[in-house]
């Protein structure tokens, strides 16, 4: 053997201890962003480390992203060039299964695995089968807690000025959830700053995000507030997912911050008359980071 035959067998043997260290230690990193939006479809970027240059020409395929087992997003192939180590690609996905996964996600208690899957195939030809998760928690109703405003004069009738209810936070759980409509059962705290009890009868509840309206609410049980005291109405919130789902799109262009308001008619017992005290715009924001927050490794 000359001298360049033994440099390309030892070429060849350094290139062949390199790609079986490459194959046992394939685990690729992956994460995600948001990209480009349009009508109901949204981009998603996924940046794919693949740890040390790739020996080899890979092709990746069929790669889904799943949230709490409802697919999302999916790739059908991936070409990865010879000694290439991180690779970005786009996939697009439909609202509609975005909001999906946002069902399926409060069914599990907001406790759910993101999974991300495909397969790898060296030369085209060699598979290998990945599959890399991580844990999505999240308590979203807790900002409902955050909803809080004070008593404002309010005048009945141009005669009777009444404090309005001070509103104290909403406590609220999760109720049946479907693709006709998220249910939220919620206490509402109230503050009652007149000099007399405050008997609530009934309530009408608009809920928006983004002003845009998602939801609507009624009483389930009401309650007397005592003067100068507090007092708990129930009440169930019904969101509607069609307009929730361009809520949800509004989020995403905002950089996950949505505004979230809310808009309460109070009936109550006032002098043995029943009257109606307006109670608008108590306001709270929602940040979340969804997608920044995963890593999968």
């Amino acid at each position: 053997m000359g001298k360049v035959g033994a440099i390309i067998a030892v070429v060849f043997l350094v290139w062949l201890i390199y790609a079986g260290y490459f194959a046992l230690n394939f685990h690729p990193r992956v994460s995600a962003n948001w990209g480009a939006i349009e009508g109901d479809n949204i981009d998603v970027e996924f940046r794919m480390d693949l740890g040390n240059p790739s020996p080899l020409p890979l092709s990746v395929e069929n790669v889904t992203l799943k949230l709490a087992d409802v697919p999302v997003a999916t790739i059908n192939k991936i070409k990865v060039g010879f000694l290439a180590q991180k690779v970005t690609i786009t996939s697009t996905i439909n609202l509609d299964k975005v909001v999906d996964g946002f069902i399926a996600h409060i069914k599990n208690k907001e406790d759910s695995t993101v999974e991300i899957s495909g397969t790898a195939k060296i030369l085209n030809v060699i598979p290998y089968q990945f599959t890399h998760s991580t844990q999505l928690k999240t308590n979203i109703l807790s900002y409902l807690q955050e909803l809080k405003q004070e008593p404002k004069t309010y005048t009945i009738g141009g005669l009777l000025p009444v404090k309005t209810p001070g509103i104290e936070g909403i406590y609220a759980k999760w109720g049946d959830v479907s693709r006709e409509g998220i249910e939220i059962i919620g206490d509402i705290k109230l503050y009652n700053q007149n000099n007399f009890p405050l008997p609530i009868t009934n309530l009408k509840a608009e809920l928006y995000m983004n002003d845009i309206k998602v939801g609507k609410g009624e009483i389930i049980k009401g309650a007397i507030i005592p003067a100068g005291g507090y007092g708990t109405v129930k009440v169930r919130v019904v969101l509607f997912p069609d307009p929730f789902k361009e809520a949800v799109k509004k989020h995403i262009m905002n950089g996950e911050v949505s505004r979230v308001r809310v808009n309460i008619e109070f009936y109550a017992k006032i002098a043995g008359e029943e009257v109606v005290i307006p109670v608008k715009d108590i306001e709270t924001t929602i940040e979340t980071n969804l997608l920044g927050s995963l890593s999968f490794s």
